[in-house]
């Protein structure tokens, strides 16, 4: 599967906070070897960003995706990337993602992400490292669930 990722809209005061998920997701996916990364032309990543803003991508957008070999866009906003502080400084990190395919419109994996990091004492995990493990946790969680869909599939479809 070939994957156009979108920079993450920066829903917070963190400056960067978009682009740092984005990176994120990008990184798990490569390194997971699960989808192919792709790009699209200048003119055409402009009026994606300007599109994901309602949630969708029409039609005018994802065919010509299609037909540069993209199977689907992933986009998403981050909601919370900052420290809070109580009784230790903890990261919280809050993100949403949707990824559409090309070819028929669908959403094909969709989640929501918000956490406080619940180490105590001796935990020093920066936004970035917090970041890092809820989007390998989201991306294992694909892959798993993808695996057992397959699993399911070949079940019923053997030929005993």
């Amino acid at each position: 599967m070939s994957v156009l990722i979108l920079p993450f809209k920066n829903l917070t005061s963190t400056p960067e906070a978009g682009k740092t998920i984005s990176a994120l997701f990008i990184s798990s996916i490569t390194l997971h070897h699960v989808m192919y990364l792709s790009s699209a032309s200048n003119g055409t990543m402009k009026d994606i960003q300007k599109m994901t803003e309602s949630g969708t991508l029409p039609n005018s957008i994802l065919q010509p995706l299609a037909k540069e070999h993209i199977d689907a866009v992933l986009f998403g906003n981050v909601t919370e990337y900052e420290y809070r502080s109580g009784l230790s400084t903890e990261p919280v990190v809050g993100f949403t993602w949707k990824m559409i395919s090309t070819k028929t419109g669908r959403t094909v994996w969709t989640g929501a992400v918000s956490q406080i990091d619940t180490c105590f004492w001796f935990c020093h995990d920066t936004l970035s490292e917090f970041g890092k493990e809820l989007v390998d946790a989201a991306v294992d969680k694909r892959l798993s669930d993808d695996y057992q869909y397959q699993s399911r599939q070949d079940y019923f479809n053997r030929s005993d």
